[in-house]
């Protein structure tokens, strides 16, 4: 049976094969000998192209007459070598830089495009490739296409949508291809993996109606909306509840002030009966300041799988924490990614501490200008690798309203996108139109499912603005006046989300009667609040003092004595360094003695630790410690 070249070498492989090709034809010991002997026995005949077209050296066409002409698919003229080779570029083109052409701005500024993505930069014209077999595009998007027009087309669409991804300098070949394929066969996105959008609808009306009446009833009061990045919130909902179709029964949530307070109230289910009392001075009934900066912690029970198993599916435990942040910004994410590391870690055995990065979850919201512009973040991303410090992986989210407190990008970091630092690190990236919720989930899902596979970090750049001023006691068109024209005029991700449904046969009146339930809802929590009631999580009264003090921490002396010669021991067949050799027998005297050094001080400190009869069982954040009663919804979006 002939060699099919489209079938056995799609895509790029076919210009490598053809290249190869030329260079044989050129002069035969410059390749290798297996190479020598296929190209010997081929010389283009059935291979469905017509290699005696001439070439851009003209080598090809030299051998008119050792190869057979070949009409393209579909009956066209034959191809050239310069339009298979421009082709098969181009479609790398389209994966590499791909997100340099997408639509990630919800406020319609025009991507910045490369040179490298236009058929020009390849000497081709769109006639050119419609009698191009799809099979030289590669990958899963060519099995409905025609030829390669249509499958350069569907390449678009996904490497240049809302979804921008961008994870070409990844250097593991196997991350990379599974990357590939999950992206282009589309796998965690309809239709394969559906979205309701009826559900999501519901849960951005939450997240809006929320900040509309905070807005309404506490006018110019703090609060760092979440508006403009509204869909974190439903981002959040699909990881907790992959979390929990995982098994995975500790999550940490480390993230600043925006939005803050929409996730501790949606995600965390912190009651809206307790954040508006703390709106409220519960003495003299005046505001006072929210404290958004404190953590909050709970037990939260989902259905296994989430929305994809709510029928017949038992509860789950789970505890999702969200740590103090009292420094608003990156310093919580070497915190959080402890708190991971020790939830995940098992010590109640003899032995080294046992590590299951399935254990626990950390995930990560950081600004878009603090993220490349303080050193705490590349700190953690390096410690991420290294043994011992790594958490099985941490999920990024750069909440991206595009300023800094009041600068542009241009004016607060040397990048191109606020992600960038991540690529020093191998971390793959989506960047994503906050303005789109459907891709939105889609790219939370590859990102667990990423995470998941390989237990390392996954970054989403979601971009989207912000509908007030750094807070809400700000002016900010005084900076960015032509920025804030456009967002003034910009309608909201759940009114465009409503409109798109209506448009699909949802009933005209039913988005407003949402946002009117919930309005409605609050309204209710603030007529019936106590605020004296209410404020505050219950606090663990102090120690008395003095009681460190009083704790009886010692040991008796032949117990000492055992466990000193015990760290002294050397194993069999272990032949110790001569420089320090001569310690060990001083050591020994000194532990049977009272007396010692510093460096014997901390042995004899740590070893009643390391001794099995005396060691601390559990870590501090096993999954069966429970505190609080938090709920937050399972995973609506299925």
């Amino acid at each position: 049976m002939p060699m099919d070249i489209w079938h056995d070498f799609p895509g790029p492989n076919a210009a490598y094969v053809l290249d190869l090709y030329d260079q044989f034809l050129r002069d035969p010991g410059s390749v290798d000998l297996a190479a020598r002997a296929f190209f010997e026995g081929w010389s283009g005949r059935g291979s469905g192209l017509n290699l005696a077209v001439a070439s851009s050296n003209g080598s090809l066409a030299a051998t008119a007459e050792r190869a057979e002409p070949a009409a393209t698919p579909g009956g066209g003229p034959p191809a050239s070598w310069p339009v298979i080779v421009g082709v098969a570029r181009l479609a790398q083109a389209i994966r590499a830089y791909g997100h340099r052409a997408a639509r990630l701005d919800p406020l319609g500024s025009p991507p910045p495009g490369d040179p490298a993505l236009d058929l020009a930069a390849y000497g081709l014209a769109d006639e050119d490739l419609t009698g191009l077999p799809a099979g030289l595009v590669g990958g899963p998007c060519v099995d409905d296409a025609c030829d390669a027009r249509q499958a350069l087309a569907a390449l678009r669409g996904i490497y240049c949508s809302t979804i921008g991804y961008d994870y070409d300098y990844v250097h593991d070949p196997e991350e990379r291809a599974w990357l590939r394929e999950a992206v282009e066969e589309r796998r965690f996105g309809p239709p394969r993996d559906p979205i309701d959008a009826q559900a999501l609808l519901g849960r951005l009306t939450e997240v809006e109606v929320f900040e509309q009446f905070l807005h309404r009833v506490f006018p110019g009061r703090t609060r760092f909306s979440i508006e403009g990045l509204d869909v974190l919130v439903p981002m959040l909902d699909e990881l907790i509840a992959a979390a929990a179709d995982n098994s995975i029964c500790t999550i940490f949530i480390g993230m600043g002030h925006r939005g803050r307070l929409n996730v501790l109230a949606h995600v965390l289910n912190k009651p809206y009966a307790q954040i508006l009392a703390e709106f409220k001075d519960p003495v003299a009934g005046h505001y006072s300041a929210v404290r958004a900066d404190l953590g909050w912690t709970g037990d939260v029970k989902y259905h296994k799988g989430g929305s994809r198993a709510v029928a017949g599916g038992e509860p789950v435990q789970m505890m999702v924490q969200m740590p103090p942040n009292p420094s608003h910004l990156e310093f919580i994410d070497p915190v959080v990614a402890g708190m991971a590391r020790a939830a995940a870690t098992e010590m109640d055995r003899r032995g080294a501490p046992r590590y299951d990065p399935q254990a626990s979850l950390p995930i990560l919201v950081h600004g878009d200008a603090a993220f490349p512009g303080q050193g705490i973040v590349a700190e953690t991303l390096n410690l991420s690798g290294i043994p011992g410090y790594g958490s099985g992986g941490t999920l990024h989210i750069i909440a991206n309203n595009q300023l800094g407190f009041t600068a542009a990008p241009q004016q607060s970091r040397s990048t191109s996108y606020a992600s960038d630092l991540a690529k020093g690190f191998n971390i793959p990236v989506a960047h994503v139109n906050a303005d789109d919720p459907l891709a939105c989930v889609q790219v939370a899902r590859l990102a667990f499912a990423y995470r998941a596979r390989f237990h390392k970090d996954f970054l989403i750049d979601l971009i989207g603005y912000r509908r007030h001023g750094h807070n809400e006691g700000d002016e900010p068109s005084f900076t960015q006046p032509l920025m804030y024209k456009a967002i003034d005029a910009h309608p909201s991700v759940r009114r465009l989300l409503a409109d798109r449904l209506v448009e699909q046969g949802l009933p005209a009146e039913e988005p407003d009667q949402l946002v009117a339930h919930g309005m409605k809802r609050l309204q209710d929590v603030l007529d019936g609040l106590k605020a004296e009631n209410e404020v505050g999580e219950p606090q663990i009264k102090p120690p008395p003092r003095g009681a460190a003090g009083r704790v009886h921490t010692a040991l008796p002396l032949e117990r000492l004595r055992a466990l000193n010669d015990a760290l002294l021991a050397l194993p069999g067949g272990f032949t110790p360094n001569q420089t320090g050799a001569g310690a060990g027998p001083a050591r020994a005297g000194a532990g049977r003695s009272r007396r010692g050094d510093h460096r014997l001080g901390h042995c004899r400190g740590a070893s009643p630790g390391l001794d099995p009869r005396g060691r601390h069982t559990g870590a501090l954040y096993r999954p069966g410690r429970r505190a609080g009663s938090v709920q937050p919804p399972a995973r609506r979006f299925p």
